[in-house]
């Protein structure tokens, strides 16, 4: 079954959440009690699964692994997501001393596969992950100021750079999709940062030699207004885009062929972060109107939900993005 036949198996709205670390405020779990320990990553997915009802199952969010198994500095947050302290890779002479991490032996990559496996194996929905993508991992490892003004200076670094990087997440994406990953989206914030010129050069061909080798469903997310490489993001192999909020869908559904699923766009921060469960349902229910007569849309955030983001905020989201289409015909907004 494709990505799209499955949103379109029932008369009703299917929802993709991606709640990041709000699941820690529902157990007394610290972040790295989750990402260390499988047993703690499948009962999370239960919990979560119970509690925000939707149609994909979701491991943890672990953006930062690559880093971290790399051995940078990072910062460890009890609560939120892991950040990158430093940026060491800096010229082709640093590089050499990196090696390319093996899924099953480095870091913790082999717990994070468990975990996964566990999840797919004992929750019966489509298990979802986010991977950081190849162009996005080199500006974690070489700082953004200093890969963009090499991109210039000393375009041949940035090259091996991105062949280290690619290759590293290649290697882990086909691990991960073994693992029993039903979709999987290359998450490439940092790409914003480049026109339509470089975006080809830097960020097609490279995630294009990752999705090759996937078997499971292929997503590509952009934060920011991504209207001017939008074309580029839909010339990859995939089977999703995913936006930010910022983009308009009434003006982006006419972009988007039939057979690609576009998912997004509700506001993670002032709309559910910061509204009520009121608001929500309506605007909500003003996205699936738009969207309504397109079968190639999945409701979703536009982006990680803060970590304090209230629950019932984020219920409200989820439960009317799953109406059915009966429902959501008869209300008038």
């Amino acid at each position: 079954m494709t990505l799209l036949e499955y949103i379109n198996s029932e008369e009703r709205g299917f929802f993709l959440p991606d709640m990041g670390t709000n699941g820690l405020f529902l157990t007394n779990y610290k972040a790295y009690d989750v990402y260390e320990n499988p047993s703690k990553q499948l009962e999370l997915a239960k919990i979560m699964d119970e509690t925000f009802e939707s149609d994909f199952i979701y491991s943890f969010c672990d953006g930062i692994i690559f880093c971290e198994t790399l051995g940078l500095d990072i910062l460890k947050s009890d609560y939120d997501f892991p950040s990158v302290l430093n940026h060491p890779i800096t010229d082709i002479e640093i590089l050499k001393k990196y090696e390319i991490p093996d899924p099953y032996k480095s870091g913790r990559m082999p717990v994070n596969l468990e975990s996964l496996s566990l999840i797919a194996n004992n929750i019966k929905k489509p298990l979802y992950v986010s991977i950081q993508g190849p162009f996005t991992l080199a500006v974690q490892l070489a700082g953004a100021t200093h890969l963009l003004r090499s991109i210039i200076t000393n375009p041949e670094f940035v090259e091996k750079l991105i062949e280290f990087t690619t290759e590293t997440v290649r290697r882990y994406s086909v691990a991960v999709n073994k693992a029993g990953a039903k979709f999987i989206s290359m998450s490439e914030p940092a790409a914003v940062t480049l026109n339509p010129e470089r975006f080809d050069k830097y960020v097609v061909p490279n995630v294009e030699k990752i999705y090759d080798e996937l078997t499971c469903w292929k997503s590509m997310h952009i934060c920011g207004d991504t209207s001017y490489i939008l074309d580029n993001m839909l010339s990859c192999n995939l089977d999703a885009v995913s936006l930010d909020q910022i983009m308009n869908y009434e003006d982006v559904k006419s972009r988007i062929p039939n057979d690609i699923v576009l998912i997004g766009n509700l506001d993670p921060i002032e709309l559910l972060g910061r509204g009520k469960p009121e608001d929500i349902k309506k605007e909500t229910i003003k996205l699936m109107k738009v969207m309504r007569e397109n079968d190639n849309y999945l409701c979703a955030f536009g982006c990680n939900c803060l970590n304090d983001t209230p629950v019932k905020n984020l219920q409200s989201a989820i439960e009317t993005g799953r109406m059915s289409y009966k429902e959501l015909d008869r209300i008038e907004v």
